[in-house]
């Protein structure tokens, strides 16, 4: 009798115990839990980037290094972007939103409106700026490119080009633009110590259709002494060029930015563009922030580096491109 009753003891014993087990290995809802449940607490990282938008090649490529970048760290990256590059109210939408959730540990973002963004990007947690900067003391870190040393790089590229001598003429962006003025400064000093003389800069607003209106101008005032346009943009140099083929010129023309400027490349319309590395900066925009997270020092500037893309190593950017959008 006494062995019977031991025995029945031990039985519910060991059932008390399996139930606990049961119970420490589910959720309210009895469902197992997850592999992300099971992390320990504080492991993972959570960070939010705010780009212009989502929709462009250029991003695609800045969204694919942000992608790489959390997979390599184990962090996650709440990836966001407004419909398009005009959607400013859209944009600062998510930023508020983006602050005012407490899981957030760092935002990034790429503004569209840097004075915009100022007021409104205003917390406690870590911010930093990809892509474009804007003046905040919230501000802690710009992950982008230097313009006048890109610009520089590209106007050294085109002055070896021509032979160390030639006429150039500088197609900007938007006058006062601190970006397109940036610019213009790297492309007149890369040209000038490589001997080249700039013959004018002219404005085209950043527009393709005028950069055709301005480049048809140039070649009436110059008939004959044009040997190059260097351009604000990729989309202002397919402009150039445009206007070079209708006027059967031989014509070097250089863009800037890199991937509308790939395929012009690759089927010999453009001569060059200087490719200012947007997965590049996607990557080590969330390597900063998650550095900042961990209350590590950083720099106030990281650059992307700037490599001119031609048709010596066009193929191989398009195999980087087609990876990026994927």
């Amino acid at each position: 009798m006494k062995k019977r009753l031991l025995a029945m003891l031990l039985v519910g014993a060991m059932a008390v115990a399996m139930t606990a087990c049961s119970s420490a290995n589910t959720d309210t809802q009895g469902n197992e839990p997850s592999e992300e449940q099971n992390t320990t607490a504080g492991e993972q990282h959570t960070i939010t980037v705010i780009l212009k938008t989502l929709n462009s090649a250029y991003w695609n490529a800045v969204s694919a290094g942000i992608r790489q970048a959390e997979a390599d760290l184990g962090c996650k990256v709440n990836l966001q972007g407004p419909p398009s590059e005009t959607s400013y109210d859209e944009q600062i939408n998510m930023i508020e939103t983006t602050l005012a959730d407490p899981d957030v540990e760092a935002l990034v973002l790429a503004p569209l409106q840097p004075d915009a963004a100022a007021t409104v990007a205003n917390a406690q947690i870590p911010i930093l700026a990809v892509d474009t900067t804007f003046e905040s003391d919230k501000l802690i870190s710009y992950v982008g490119i230097s313009n006048e040393e890109a610009a520089a790089a590209g106007g050294k590229y085109v002055a070896e080009q021509l032979g160390g001598k030639g006429n150039v003429v500088i197609l900007a962006g938007v006058q006062g633009d601190t970006t397109s003025e940036d610019r213009i400064k790297g492309w007149t000093k890369g040209l000038e110590e490589g001997g080249c003389t700039v013959l004018e800069t002219q404005y085209t607003d950043a527009v393709a259709d005028k950069a055709v209106d301005v480049v048809s101008g140039m070649s009436q005032q110059y008939p004959d002494q044009i040997d190059a346009f260097v351009c604000h943009s990729d989309d202002v140099a397919v402009g150039a060029t445009h206007a070079v083929e209708m006027m059967g010129k031989d014509i070097l023309v250089c863009g800037f930015g890199g991937i509308s400027g790939a395929e012009p490349v690759k089927n010999g319309q453009l001569t060059a563009t200087v490719d200012i590395g947007p997965y590049d900066m996607g990557y080590n925009c969330v390597v900063r922030a998650i550095d900042a997270v961990e209350g590590k020092q950083i720099d106030a500037f990281y650059g992307s580096e700037p490599k001119v893309i031609d048709s010596s190593n066009i193929d191989d950017f398009m195999v980087k491109l087609a990876e990026w959008s994927k």
